[in-house]
């Protein structure tokens, strides 16, 4: 399912990828910095077509989870928001077509969840503050194999309701990416 010659993948496509990031760096405000290791997966589905310069397609998130085990915090988990529809879709876009090179940029939503949070308690589960950009600006095929998106800003985790009261913020997540056939 290359993109050579400028050919897309179709309307409706889903595509499921796995992710992972090592040494992430959280920094918990009451703990400082906790490095963490994520594995898991995500799944996007191709909603639309992009019309403007070379062209490329639009993905919605319809699935993602990965997780971390932490000797402090227990099992930490990003998983996509409930509310899927106030995302912002993600574009797939062609810069070239010879040789083909890609830009893709993953907005996500998301819920982050502590298992054991700093000072006990039930598990702590906290929202991004802000739409999160994963992006990947020379992708020479697609979907990805091996390819690392980088967050392209820290982002802030806070109680749902509370996006003031900010406890943690990932610092960076390079996530490689590689598509599951």
């Amino acid at each position: 399912m290359s993109l050579l010659g400028g050919l897309l993948p179709p309307i409706g496509l889903e595509i499921p990828c796995s992710m992972y990031a090592v040494n992430v760096p959280l920094r918990v405000n009451v703990l400082g910095i906790v490095s963490l290791d994520f594995k898991g997966g995500i799944k996007v589905r191709v909603e639309k077509n992009i019309a403007e310069g070379l062209g490329g397609v639009m993905f919605k998130i319809i699935g993602h989870e990965v997780s971390a085990d932490s000797p402090v915090l227990g099992k930490v988990t990003l998983s996509q928001d409930w509310d899927i529809d106030t995302t912002p879709l993600s574009p797939l876009e062609v810069i070239s077509t010879m040789p083909p090179k890609f830009k893709n940029t993953l907005y996500h939503d998301f819920t982050f969840t502590i298992e054991k949070p700093p000072g006990g308690g039930p598990p702590l589960v906290l929202k991004n503050t802000k739409t999160a950009a994963l992006v990947n600006d020379n992708l020479p095929v697609f979907p990805p194999q091996g390819s690392v998106y980088q967050l392209q800003q820290p982002v802030d985790l806070a109680p749902a309701g509370a996006p003031s009261q900010v406890v943690a913020t990932i610092m960076q997540m390079p996530f490689t990416v590689s598509h599951n056939p």
